[in-house]
């Protein structure tokens, strides 16, 4: 073909390639030097993750499951409206044990931590690239009767990532001792903070998650065990307490707060509380209206009441559909408009881990919505 001597302004360049998916770039980093540039700049990158945040077709939905057998973290991305498999990753955990908790996504991030070992990384399955974090070298108070939580997310004002470490120690008196620190990505160090935080204990058997700058843990009060929802603002660096609704908290007489989940609805944050009772389970679903203590509450809809009480929601899906799980490892979708159950995902769409117990299941499987990224995590950019 003839070369004409007309070249594509680089600007426009820019605006074609930033619509492009993470794997398609990296591999045009080696087409040319030019190329290889501009994928490569902080500003395209940060372009080209507002443009895929803003393209909701771009998210995908995933669901995260752990091996003890294989050792191995797994993650699926499914196609939201067809529910069927587009890519499976997974990440080899031999060298550090099992994994304890995955947070995230944040911007396509996850942050994995191993409690056993004490040890967190950073993973961006995208780009698969991986970052230890390093150890704190604050001195810590005892490490008798203690519990260790983390959480992890973005800071808009620093435009920085950042993971929080929660050590609360207790005593016989039921007071506890805080200890809390914030890791941060571009100066890849450790610093305590002197957050208000008082009179609660989270709880490690329930799914948190990450929502605009903030990361939520389910908790409960030490002075009457009340159900709460315990959050930290990655701005400002502050917790708050969220209380529940109060017209749920009496709803069914011998039941209680089990198997309940965050999952994003209408751009909103919202729960689906599910009540556990000896053989049957009741879900409803709530939003969030406002941020940190000024939080309200608006029931969207009554899901159902399942005969069974193994069921535990995972997420909405944006077509309305509702996913669960149970002991099997079956994720069922659920149509809470004809108030059927459709048939459990096949074997083909989403990998299943039928080793585990049922109890570990409570803790491992987990999804929400995730969106690849071009984002570095060895320099924080």
């Amino acid at each position: 073909m003839k070369n004409l001597g007309y070249k594509i302004p680089e600007d426009v360049v820019i605006e074609i390639l930033s619509r492009l998916p993470v794997k398609t770039l990296l591999r045009f980093k080696c087409a040319c030097t030019t190329w290889f540039t501009i994928i490569g700049s902080h500003c395209f990158i940060q372009k080209h993750l507002n443009m895929a945040l803003e393209d909701s077709n771009k998210a995908r939905l995933f669901i995260v499951h752990r091996s003890n057998k294989y050792e191995k973290f797994l993650t699926s991305f499914v196609n939201d409206d067809e529910l069927t498999l587009q890519t499976n990753l997974s990440f080899d955990t031999k060298r550090l044990g099992r994994i304890s908790c995955v947070m995230g996504p944040c911007h396509g991030l996850f942050c994995i931590y191993y409690e056993r070992h004490n040890k967190l990384l950073l993973w961006n399955p995208a780009t698969r690239e991986t970052k230890d974090i390093p150890k704190s070298s604050i001195p810590l108070p005892s490490n008798e009767n203690t519990a260790q939580y983390v959480g992890f997310g973005f800071d808009s004002n620093t435009r920085d990532y950042k993971v929080v470490k929660i050590l609360i120690q207790f005593h016989r008196d039921r007071y506890s001792d805080y200890h809390v620190e914030v890791y941060t990505l571009s100066t890849n160090s450790w610093r305590k903070i002197e957050a208000t935080i008082s009179d609660f204990d989270l709880c490690s058997y329930m799914f948190p998650t990450y929502w605009n700058e903030t990361y939520y843990w389910w908790g409960q009060t030490e002075e009457d065990y009340e159900d709460i929802i315990v959050c930290f603002d990655m701005c400002i660096e502050q917790f708050y307490r969220i209380l529940l609704p109060t017209e749920v908290l009496p709803m069914v007489h011998g039941r209680r707060y089990a198997n309940h989940c965050f999952t994003e609805y209408n751009g909103s944050l919202g729960v689906i509380f599910c009540f556990m009772g000896v053989t049957t389970s009741l879900c409803e679903l709530w939003t969030m209206n406002g941020h940190g203590a000024k939080v309200s509450w608006t029931k969207q809809y009554y899901i159902g009441l399942f005969e069974t009480r193994t069921m535990r929601p995972l997420m909405i899906l944006k077509s309305k559909i509702i996913l669960f799980t149970n002991k099997n490892h079956d994720i069922i979708p659920y149509d809470h408009v004809t108030q059927t159950m459709r048939a459990p995902l096949p074997d083909d769409a989403i990998i299943k881990i039928k080793s585990y117990e049922w109890i570990e299941n409570l803790w491992i499987t987990s999804g929400g919505s995730y969106t690849e990224s071009l984002v570095r995590i060895g320099d924080g950019k």
